[in-house]
């Protein structure tokens, strides 16, 4: 239980597949664009050169501003233990709903971290983020509460297994699916949703003040988010896991998927964002309502 939860597939894997991650979405969205971009390792060492640099804390920083970006991370990995890694849970078996928690939790810290530095670049980032949030977890979570019904069971690792048996729930609620798609997209804040950071307009969004080893946690929460919600993906919707390397295989899919997304579309409004979420939401709802009268 211990090596599980601590080595394979627990935090030291988790942590080394969401920078391994992060590096091979770089890279695909680079060469999609006709660049060289940089080698899938540069997250590891950039989080490796952020925790030799100077931690500065603005004068004007909040005392949040120390422990938000800690909790941020901490909340992100406990979502990533509790979701089915090749048929396995590191954690043990737990609810959806504490896995949903622990992942809004997350988000929602990075972006307290940003009202906390009391920076005006950071405070619309994280003002943008949180709007977001309201429109993004209404698709996301309808098309979780889809696959439940159709398990009913609330367990993820029965999700998972359930889908070995009778199929991809992808095919059986491709709606649902499609929400789920758009949400991850607007939760790891790749385009369209990069809203909250948009470095053309506030600098680098909610964590524009951040330096050193906070900022290291703030980009490894981002990279931790993207693991977290490819396994979530994966075992609810994509035919689910029963060894590594089906898993990895079908990261690898999402990966490009969410590359493609990234490179093809451009930066929305958050108005427009708010917009496009629900639509998908309601979406959603169609393959909700066919689900629920399967009882």
């Amino acid at each position: 239980m211990i090596f599980e939860s601590m080595i394979y597939p627990g935090a030291f894997f988790v942590v080394f597949m969401s920078l391994l991650y992060s590096g091979i979405l770089r890279k695909l969205s680079a060469r999609m664009q006709h660049r060289i971009g940089p080698p899938i390792w540069q997250q590891f060492f950039d989080i490796i050169k952020l925790l030799h640099k100077e931690d500065i804390r603005p004068e004007q920083a909040k005392m949040g501003y120390t422990f938000w970006p800690f909790i941020a991370m901490i909340s992100v990995l406990i979502s990533c233990l509790l979701t089915p890694i090749g048929g396995t849970i590191p954690l043990g078996s737990s609810d959806t709903i504490i896995l949903i928690y622990f992942l809004i939790f997350g988000s929602l810290a990075l972006y307290l971290s940003g009202f906390s530095s009391s920076n005006p670049f950071a405070v619309v980032g994280a003002v943008r983020g949180v709007i977001q949030m309201i429109g993004y977890e209404f698709p996301f979570v309808v098309s979780i509460i889809v696959t439940l019904l159709a398990t009913g069971s609330i367990f993820p690792a029965d999700v998972n297994s359930y889908q070995t048996v009778h199929g991809w729930f992808a095919f059986s609620f491709p709606f649902a699916a499609l929400a789920y798609f758009i949400s991850v997209l607007a939760k790891i804040e790749v385009p369209p949703f990069h809203i909250p950071e948009a470095h053309q307009e506030i600098v680098s969004g909610y964590y524009t003040e951040y330096t050193g080893t906070r900022l290291a946690m703030i980009m490894l929460t981002h990279s931790l988010k993207l693991f977290a919600l490819i396994s979530i993906g994966i075992a609810f919707f994509f035919g689910g896991s029963t060894s590594i390397l089906e898993f990895l295989i079908k990261s690898m899919i999402l990966l490009f998927l969410i590359s493609l997304s990234r490179v093809v579309m451009a930066r929305f409004r958050i108005d427009h964002a708010m917009r496009f979420c629900w639509i998908f939401g309601f979406v959603a709802f169609i393959d909700l309502i066919r689900v629920c009268s399967f009882f």
